[in-house]
Order: structure tokens, then C-alpha cells, then sequence
């Protein structure tokens, strides 16, 4: 009886000692037990974030299945001495690119994994941009297309947001090799819905009276100034379409730049429809607009020119030869505006719909 009553005396210590911890957890800093207070969305930070994915590379290069998931660990490193690996899965995607590119992007899929990003828990559907191939060139391709959705950011807040990751491939298959490369995550659509109050429209025919003329004049002539002629609102190729409820018209918000002059890859060909010899020449693919309607948007990207080229000065990854190219290319959309030539450029190829 004695021994039975020291037994629960020291149960009870022990217990008081635990709940004394628990009080005092803010001091022991865990990634698994981060209070809601702490946690902040994956999309939120600037910060480039390592990790690494540890699957069957060799498999996946081979197949480049976009119906097939295969399981897959990443491990995020919130710092050198803090790290976390989930169990996911993923698939290959992307029509041109499953083509076009050795590795190409990758669909993740975190279904019933909490993480300490409670933004993408259970996210069954987040796209992630790849190195396509293993080339020197496409490191720098993978920078550019990323600095043109943190330019479009710039532009308007109905645009996805990217996070910049440094990514360790681990290969599980029969190569068993591993190596590093720069990628970059998309946020999915569900978190724009979530964030900008709207929800998508699909499968209906549109046309660009459909839309907000605004939002829509600052895309399309973001596109011009980017050099991107890859995309298209009736067949919603490129973008998608969000609607406010309180709104009638919808807003597109494009993605998938890697098309465009600014990014410049080799692969990149222009549809013979446009007639223009390549990506580098731009070409105005919006709604033809009063010259006054033209001004006023073009004035907007004028007082935003400064925060552009910062935009891209912030990115030191980028090399020598890539920051050189980009604001060349920024450069001469600017020079048009200086010569009163850009108006004329726009009206020259605008589409009455």
C-alpha cells in the first residue's frame, strides 16, 4: 500500500512537471508544435526555402506520367539545424513542357500531411516550376520566369503568388544519384480564392467584354511588356478566370511565362499566326482601347518602373549574363513609352471582342 501510494505521488509530480513545461513551450522551439500565432503561409516569406525531395527520379524522367502520383518525401530546412520531412506525392505536368524538357514540372500533392504551413495542408494540387532540363541555360530561365510573376505581383494583387526554392533531388531509383537546382512553387488557386475573396469560372465562352476592363488592360499589356504572346482568354489558355460575387465581370490572372521574351528559352516559338520571327518581338494581344484608356495604364507602369528594376536587383542568384538581358529587355518597353511609339504599337494588333 505504501509502495502503491510513492508510486502515485510520483505520478503526480511528474505530471505537474510536464504541464509546468507545456506552459513555458514558447522556449522550446519545435516545427512540429508551432502555436497558430507562429505559423506564417509558405507564400508570405521572401526567403528563398530549401528543400529536398526524395523520390524515383529515374522512373519519373522516364514516364513523365500527368495521371500517375508517385510517393515522394520532401524535407523543408527552416534553418541548418531545424528541418521536417513529409510523406506526399506527386506527378509530372504540363503539356509542352512534359515534351519539351528531360525533368519536367512537377504537381505536389500534400492530401491529409499537416505542416507547418498551414496554407498548403491537404493541398492536393500545387504546382511546382523545374529546371526542365539539366543545361546551364535553364537555371537562368527558371529565375526569370519567377521574377515575372513577382513583377505581375507589382502589378496587381489578382496575381499567384511564387516562393523561390533551392531544391535537393534525391534519386531512389536505380541511378541513386542526387544533385541541386532552383525551382520555384505556384500558389495554388485555392489560396488566391481564399485570399481575394473570389471563385472560379470554368467552361464558359467568354469574351474580353466579359471581363474587368482594367484588370484586363494591366494584363495584357504587362504580357506586351514581358514579350509574352502565350495566352488567350477564349480558350482560357494560360490564365484563369476568378469572379467577385458581387461582380459581374470576371478578372484573368495568367501564369506559365516561360513563353515570353523576358524569359527567353531556347524552346520558345512563336505561333505562325502572330508573324513575328521570335518571342523577343512583342506583340499586343489585349482590347483595343480609346488612346486615353492606353495612356492611363501605361502611365500606372511608368510609376512602377523603379520598383521593377528593384524587383530584379533583389534576385542575386540571377547571373551576370541573365540581369544584363532582363533589364535590357524592361529597357526597351520603356523606350517605346519615351518616343510616343507604344500607343500606336498597341492599336496596331489590338483585338475588338
Amino acid at each position: 500500500m505504501i509502495k502503491r501510494s510513492a508510486l502515485l505521488v510520483l505520478f503526480m509530480v511528474m505530471m505537474a512537471y510536464c504541464c509546468q513545461a507545456m506552459a513555458h513551450k514558447g522556449s522550446l522551439s519545435d516545427t512540429l508544435t508551432l502555436s497558430p500565432d507562429e505559423v506564417t503561409g509558405i507564400f508570405e516569406s521572401e526567403e528563398i526555402l530549401d528543400i529536398s525531395l526524395r523520390f524515383d527520379i529515374t522512373e519519373f524522367m522516364r514516364k513523365k506520367s500527368d495521371e500517375e502520383y508517385m510517393d515522394a518525401v520532401v524535407t523543408i530546412y527552416n534553418s541548418s539545424v531545424d528541418s521536417v520531412s513529409y510523406d506526399i506525392k506527386l506527378r509530372a505536368r504540363g503539356n509542352s513542357r512534359r515534351k519539351l524538357c528531360s525533368f519536367p514540372p512537377i504537381r505536389l500533392n500534400f492530401k491529409d500531411t499537416r505542416t507547418a504551413y498551414g496554407d498548403i495542408d491537404s493541398m492536393k494540387n500545387i504546382k511546382m516550376v523545374t529546371h526542365c532540363n539539366p543545361a546551364n541555360p535553364y537555371e537562368g530561365y527558371i529565375l526569370k520566369e519567377y521574377l515575372v510573376y513577382k513583377l505581375y505581383n507589382l502589378v496587381t494583387d489578382y496575381s499567384f503568388r511564387v516562393r523561390l526554392l533551392r531544391v535537393k533531388y534525391i534519386d531512389t531509383g536505380k541511378r541513386g544519384r542526387y544533385y541541386s537546382q532552383y525551382g520555384f512553387l505556384i500558389e495554388p488557386l485555392d489560396l488566391l480564392e481564399q485570399r481575394m475573396d473570389v471563385f472560379e469560372i470554368e467552361n464558359i465562352p467568354l469574351r474580353y467584354s466579359d471581363l474587368l476592363p482594367d484588370v484586363l488592360d494591366r494584363m495584357a499589356i504587362f504580357q506586351f511588356m514581358v514579350g509574352n504572346p502565350d495566352w488567350q482568354v477564349a480558350s482560357y489558355h494560360n490564365i484563369k478566370i476568378i469572379k467577385n460575387r458581387y461582380q459581374l465581370k470576371g478578372v484573368a490572372v495568367p501564369y506559365d511565362f516561360d513563353y515570353s521574351g523576358f524569359v527567353n528559352t531556347s524552346y520558345a516559338l512563336p505561333a505562325e499566326a502572330l508573324h513575328i520571327e521570335n518571342v523577343r518581338q512583342r506583340v499586343f494581344l489585349g482590347a483595343c482601347r480609346p488612346d486615353s484608356t492606353y495612356s492611363r495604364i501605361l502611365k500606372e507602369f511608368m510609376d512602377n518602373k523603379d520598383n521593377f528594376y528593384e524587383e530584379i536587383g533583389k534576385c542575386s542568384m540571377l547571373d551576370d549574363k541573365s540581369r544584363r538581358y532582363v533589364n535590357s529587355y524592361l529597357d526597351s518597353f520603356f523606350k517605346l513609352y519615351k518616343r510616343d511609339r507604344i500607343i500606336d504599337m498597341l492599336k496596331m494588333t489590338c483585338l475588338d471582342q
